[in-house]
């Protein structure tokens, strides 16, 4: 089939920081408002299913908040794992600021590439990677690992990067831009940090929108309890960076393994489309 994005494989040695950014974001921008908006996108995920007494894999954890999200919805056990160490830690800050014990809610470093890594978690209820997979260099590969881990029962939600096709401003326009940031010595990177916000409220201004109440209440009411600088840090650096149509998404994984969806999100411009399969029978 033919894999938007593909140009990724061959720069897996380039990634961002991840973990860095998500230990900042809960250091200083983490709030009860934005925990309560990451509920309600979890719940609007998962098409307002019972989490009570399901198991939770949350893979590429980040900052914990999808898992945190999935145990308030009443999920008996979650188990979280990141590639990136500093992820982790993360995660692990916020599961103890929660008062969560480690009998709930797992956290480990790991790989959804590593197999054997994958061999020692049990397959779980409900499999979630939010923004993760197109981030690995091998996209449709993780997404077949993923699978993997469903219980028979079971649900997979996961979100990928859509594709646009434009000669200014495409999926290809923005790997590079993204690759560039990621070469980017730290004053460069903040030059074009405050470029985007700045292009950010330009637009807004143009369309007679207010930009800074967008900014302000940015991730308490759905973006998934994210706040708005350290989004803008985590698009400008998210690399690698692979990228489909909601169709191929779609094709692949109800062609391949039969699964059902039941719920779809899709956006026209670089947004994170939105799947949520459940295995028949």
């Amino acid at each position: 089939m033919n894999v938007s994005g593909s140009e990724n494989l061959a720069s897996t040695e380039l990634r961002f920081a991840f973990g860095k950014n998500w230990q900042s974001f809960i250091r200083d921008a983490l709030n009860e408002q934005r925990v309560a908006g990451a509920v309600a996108s979890l719940r609007r995920l998962l098409n307002g299913a019972d989490l009570r007494g399901q198991s939770f894999l949350d893979i590429g954890c980040g900052s914990g908040l999808s898992s945190l999200a999935a145990l308030t919805l009443g999920a008996e056990r979650v188990v979280g794992f990141d590639y990136d160490p500093h992820s982790v830690e993360a995660s692990q800050t916020l599961r103890e600021r929660a008062g969560i014990g480690a009998n709930r809610r797992a956290v480990t470093q790991g790989s959804i590439l590593d197999v054997q890594f994958l061999g020692t978690l049990a397959p779980a209820d409900v499999v979630y990677s939010w923004g993760v997979l197109h981030h690995t260099g091998a996209m449709w590969q993780v997404i077949e690992n993923a699978v993997s881990k469903m219980q028979p029962h079971g649900v997979f939600a996961l979100a990928i990067y859509n594709n646009v096709e434009s000669w200014l401003g495409g999926s290809a326009q923005w790997w590079r831009i993204k690759r560039l940031y990621n070469q980017a010595p730290q004053p460069l990177r903040r030059l074009m940090e405050e470029a985007y916000v700045a292009q950010f409220i330009a637009r807004h201004l143009l369309t007679l929108r207010n930009p800074f109440s967008k900014m302000r209440g940015y991730g308490e009411h759905g973006a998934r309890g994210m706040d708005f600088r350290h989004d803008v840090r985590d698009w400008l650096g998210g690399f690698p960076y692979e990228y489909a149509t909601a169709g191929e998404v779609f094709n692949y994984v109800h062609s391949k393994h039969g699964l059902e969806l039941i719920y779809l999100n899709t956006h026209d411009g670089h947004l994170c489309n939105e799947f949520t399969f459940r295995r028949l029978g």
